[in-house]
């Protein structure tokens, strides 16, 4: 791998999160150093991290030998906590970018210089692939179609924007977002990553990538995804923008209280007293102003 030749050169660092990727972890490593090494990116310098999330297989060995830089969970933690330590791990290495790459074979090393390429021309701060932009050469079971239609949907509409694939494994983010990232939850990753950097005010975009299916391993969504995913998409958008959540949540309580005021005041015998209303007006004040609070709180870091 290339070694740092001065300051001024952009220091890229690719990082892998695995989890019982005995079979593909070498041959992904390989890939990625021969695209690294190819010639074609003269312009800046890389290396390699394999965050090896805790494998009961022989991952961490496989990844050992590749003699690249192994960073290991004792324990399976989940995909989103591979991730952040990935993260952290390269803005501590002092990168100036970061790109993950999963440990699957299912993401092109060339689509992961494409990834790179906006950020080193600060075009972007955080870049998604999509395989909806650009190909995916299996037929993805329907169920995971929808689901991950409904999860791209839900996402953009948090952040008022089109999303076009919320569970993409291969993001580039630049060192302003490393420095300030938030990754809440451990399961999932990518729809917190871009709740959090809209939320930040980070330039977010989308590439296309291709996809090919997957051969080894196995994938960790499940029955249980959305159960785990949706509230983590909730908290990760209440952290980054309180006083908005907050404020519709403490209005809907102030208005019930309201109208319940209302109510009892032309019909007492039939509805609820004085003092309930009293209680849900002064809950509501209560929400909106803890929202305000939290928003300064989030602000100040």
């Amino acid at each position: 791998m290339k070694e740092k030749q001065n300051f001024h050169t952009p220091f890229v660092v690719v990082f892998i999160p695995a989890y019982n990727e005995e079979e593909a972890i070498a041959e992904v490593v390989k890939r990625v150093k021969d695209e690294l090494e190819s010639g074609e990116h003269s312009d800046f310098y890389a290396q390699i991290v394999v965050v090896n999330d805790g494998s009961k297989d022989d991952t961490y060995n496989a990844a050992k030998a590749t003699g690249v830089k192994v960073v290991n969970h004792p324990v399976n933690m989940g995909l989103g906590a591979a991730t952040r330590t990935g993260m952290q791990t390269a803005f501590d290495m002092g990168a100036d970018v970061a790109v993950k790459v999963d440990g699957d074979l299912q993401n092109n090393p060339k689509d992961m210089i494409s990834a790179v390429r906006p950020i080193l021309e600060d075009k972007a701060d955080v870049v998604f692939g999509s395989r909806f932009l650009g190909r995916i050469t299996y037929k993805m079971p329907t169920h995971r179609s929808l689901g991950n239609k409904f999860f791209s949907w839900l996402t953009g509409f948090l952040v008022g924007r089109r999303i076009t694939d919320s569970s993409t494994g291969l993001i580039a983010f630049n060192r302003r977002y490393l420095s300030r990232f938030s990754l809440i939850m451990n399961y999932n990753e990518t729809q917190q990553l871009i709740i959090d950097s809209w939320g930040k005010g980070m330039r977010v975009i989308e590439i296309p990538i291709t996809t090919p299916e997957r051969k080894t391993g196995k994938s960790f969504i499940s029955w249980k995804y959305p159960f785990r995913v949706v509230p983590a998409m909730l908290r990760t958008y209440i952290h980054v923008k309180p006083l908005k959540s907050f404020f519709y949540i403490g209005l809907a309580v102030f208005l019930t209280g309201v109208l319940t005021g209302v109510l009892w005041f032309f019909d007492p015998d039939r509805f609820f007293g004085d003092a309930t209303a009293a209680i849900l007006i002064l809950t509501g004040i209560q929400i909106v102003l803890f929202g305000f609070l939290a928003d300064i709180i989030v602000k100040r870091r």
